[in-house]
Parts: C-alpha cells; sequence; structure tokens
C-alpha cells in the first residue's frame, strides 16, 4: 500500500502509540529521523538483516542462532508476535534482534538509513487476491524502488508467498526492473538450509507449492 505524504503525517503520530516496551524495541521518535542502527546492536555485528513482518519470530530466532555476528531488525506490526518473539530471544540469550512494530508499508526509508541491508527477507506477506485489494500489495514497483536503496552493493532480496498469482505477478514486475535486481533463477519450489515458519509448514503440510524468489542487487553507477 502506498501512502501519500500527507497521509503519512498523520499516521506518524498514530504509529508512535505503541503499548509495548522494551530494551529491544526501537522506536522513532521524530519524524524523518533515522535510526542509528549501527549502535543498537552488539559491537561485533559485522552485518545486518531486516525482515518485513516477521511473524511469531521462527525464521529470525533460527537465523539469529546461527548467525551471531549479524543484527538483526525484525518489523512487525501485531503486538503479540513480537511477545512472542521476545519470549523466546530472552529464553535463548540472543542479543542480535531488535524489533520495531511501526508498519512497514507506512514508513521506511524514513526511519532507515541507505545501503545498510545485506539481506532483507518478506516470507508470505498477505496476497491481498481480490482485484481491488491489489493496491495493497506490498510488492509493488515504488517498495521494491525503496527496498533497492536500503541494501548494500550486491545485497540479497528474498521473498516467499505460497499464491500462485501474486508470485507470478512479482515475477513479471522484477523482470521489469532488471536495471535494479538481478538473478541466478526466476524463482524455486525449495529454499534449501533455511529456517521453515510454522505458518510455511501448515502450507506445505496443505500441499500448497511455495515459490521462492532471490533477487541481487544491481549497483547503479
Amino acid at each position: 500500500m502506498i501512502v501519500n505524504p500527507d497521509v503519512k503525517q498523520k499516521l506518524w503520530k498514530f504509529a508512535l502509540r505503541t503499548p509495548y516496551t522494551s530494551d529491544y524495541l526501537l522506536q522513532p521518535k521524530v519524524w524523518g529521523k533515522k535510526i542509528d542502527l549501527k549502535n543498537v546492536f552488539p559491537k561485533e555485528t559485522d552485518s545486518l538483516c531486516l525482515e518485513l513482518g516477521s511473524g511469531w519470530g521462527e525464521v529470525a530466532i533460527e537465523l539469529a542462532k546461527r548467525n551471531p555476528n549479524t543484527g538483526f531488525l525484525l518489523m512487525e506490526k501485531k503486538i503479540d508476535r513480537v511477545k512472542a518473539t521476545e519470549a523466546k530471544r530472552a529464553e535463548l540469550g540472543l542479543e542480535n534482534i531488535r524489533y520495531m512494530t511501526t508498519n512497514f508499508q507506512w514508513f521506511f526509508t524514513e526511519i532507515l538509513d541507505r545501503e545498510i541491508f545485506d539481506t532483507i527477507i518478506i516470507n508470505f506477506p498477505d496476497p491481498w487476491p481480490k482485484r481491488r485489494h491489489h493496491k495493497n500489495r506490498a510488492m509493488q514497483a515504488p517498495f521494491l524502488e525503496e527496498i533497492h536503496t536500503l541494501l548494500r552493493p550486491n545485497g540479497r532480496l528474498l521473498f516467499a508467498t505460497d499464491y500462485g498469482p501474486y508470485a507470478r505477478k512479482t515475477i513479471l514486475l522484477l523482470r521489469k526492473m532488471k536495471e535494479l535486481y538481478a538473478f541466478d533463477e526466476e524463482y524455486a519450489f525449495e529454499r534449501p538450509n533455511f529456517p521453515v515458519s510454522f505458518f510455511e509448514s501448515e502450507k506445505r503440510n496443505e500441499g500448497k507449492k511455495i515459490y521462492y524468489l532471490e533477487r541481487r542487487k544491481v549497483n547503479q553507477s
């Protein structure tokens, strides 16, 4: 969903009313001021990963365990899911996870620095299947252009969906953005050695086909 600047200003105050506090929650305070991610993760952090719509946190928790020198920023607007993820993080003693509860389709480049993430993950966003709702989908050209600005040179965009029409639409869209994104294969039905969320397991058990897309940032001269 692309939000015009006037509406964004009205939504900003609403976004600040987060009914949740944590030392691991990053909350923007000033409109247009970027979050300084380099100073919120442990000093040994040498790369950053952003997960948009992190759900119950299974993917991020597992990746954080495997990659202790990577900082993981999770953007998830549903507070109960953030709380559940935080409980797992605390139990495991992981220090390389942080959260933001702002809606990433409202505020994105306003609060995050350019070329800071090595990987951006978007797993199973709402497909908005009805045609009149397609405008609400995350994977649209302006949003993918913003993603490009946040990725470091050769940074990766990982996308997964179980909804075939959404996958095909995204593939066609990315074909038109070859000046921004490169790929080895357009899509795959497997993603080896990558954590599987509860939601993804459910879809697989239902016999759903999962489409995985991976793109690399093309460095523009």
